[in-house]
């Protein structure tokens, strides 16, 4: 049997590296004047903030890295009184409690980890700062505190972020229930983690409510730096058994995918990308996006008021605009599009796909 990874172990094996992108300069987001007021108790008002992410690759990576980075400069738009700093990126573990503690000691208000893989190395540094800085809060996306947390001695200064998955996947599958003309719709996932699993067996399941004769083809090792991976898998599926919607979890590897189904004809077979919007003529096989809003914006408004900690998880949802669907291709007729502001009425109901059968796709996995 397959063991189950988490992100931060694919990271920790070198799964998730990727190349690295030009230096990203101090970021104003809106008007603060950047520096912060001086210590003052968290529960006081004050006039500007500092806010910093710490990412695993590329800021600009085109998937992961640029959603969370995305993220946080709408999230800054939005809360005037917020600026963001260089962000760390490219960071390997060994090096995570040092970008974190050089955040600490500037005092930085709201430190962000982009994904559980930090949660680890962050441990001391979350509870040295509890006590020696007051005014500094954390916030880590993708993380679960009973499991990634278990160990912290304290939750005070902390907050995490979880994508609601069933409504993510079922979104694309809806979309891939639609879209599809051969009935067969292909998802690749750069390694077999809980989130992943999560994922595909909720893509499914919606494809088949909404188009009962899909079957599904995936696979969930392809890594998340090779895109080659991506081609290759891509181009068999289409040979064997005539794939021509894909939608992915395998960061670098989705644009292999890409490359496939624009090789085959980008007019026939299609991609639902994530995390980030990539319709557009860079990507003509791209007919929509699951797009992830991790909601830094609700962890900035707690801090402000003084209400911000005790590992509280604040989940993306439809609701709260944290998950929905980019904008469309024009290969997407109005009437499709039409069905699936319909089924996307029944997700965000949680009508649609059940439990059960989200599980009993995930049993068979």
């Amino acid at each position: 049997m397959s063991k189950n990874y988490t992100r931060r172990d694919a990271i920790k094996l070198g799964a998730g590296s990727l190349s690295a992108a030009a230096a990203l300069s101090l970021v104003g987001c809106g008007g603060g004047s950047g520096d912060s007021a001086s210590s003052d108790s968290s529960a006081e008002a004050k006039d500007s903030y500092k806010v910093a992410i710490v990412i695993s690759g590329p800021a600009l990576d085109g998937g992961w890295g640029q959603g969370h980075y995305e993220s946080l400069q709408k999230a800054c738009e939005e809360n005037s009184k917020w600026e963001m700093l260089e962000p760390k990126e490219n960071t390997a573990a060994a090096d995570a409690a040092t970008a974190a503690q050089s955040y600490v000691d500037q005092d930085v208000d709201l430190i962000i980890a982009a994904g559980n893989e930090f949660c680890s190395d962050w441990a001391e540094v979350v509870a040295e700062a509890a006590d020696a800085h007051p005014n500094v809060h954390f916030l880590m996306t993708n993380t679960d505190p009973t499991t990634d947390l278990a160990d912290y001695e304290t939750l005070d200064n902390l907050e995490t972020v979880q994508v609601n998955l069933k409504q993510s996947g079922s979104l694309a599958g809806v979309v891939a229930g639609l879209m599809t003309s051969s009935n067969c719709i292909g998802f690749v996932g750069g390694m077999r983690i809980p989130t992943t699993l999560s994922k595909y067996s909720s893509y499914l399941a919606a494809a088949q409510k909404v188009n009962p004769s899909v079957k599904g083809v995936y696979n969930f090792e392809a890594g998340f730096t090779d895109a080659s991976a991506g081609v290759k898998l891509t181009e068999s599926w289409i040979g064997t058994d005539n794939v021509d919607v894909m939608w992915c979890d395998a960061s670098a590897v989705d644009g292999g995918v890409r490359q496939a189904l624009e090789t085959a004809g980008a007019d026939t077979h299609f991609n639902i990308a994530q995390p980030i919007d990539l319709v557009g003529d860079d990507h003509p096989c791209v007919v929509t996006s699951t797009v992830t809003n991790w909601m830094m914006g609700e962890a900035m408004k707690a801090i402000e008021d003084g209400t911000f900690g005790g590992g509280k998880v604040i989940e993306a949802n439809i609701d709260n605009g944290g998950v929905y669907l980019g904008s469309y291709s024009d290969k997407v007729s109005a009437d499709v599009q039409s069905k699936i502001e319909e089924y996307t009425e029944q997700i965000k109901a949680d009508t649609l796909i059940s439990d059960d059968e989200v599980e009993a796709i995930r049993n068979g996995l």
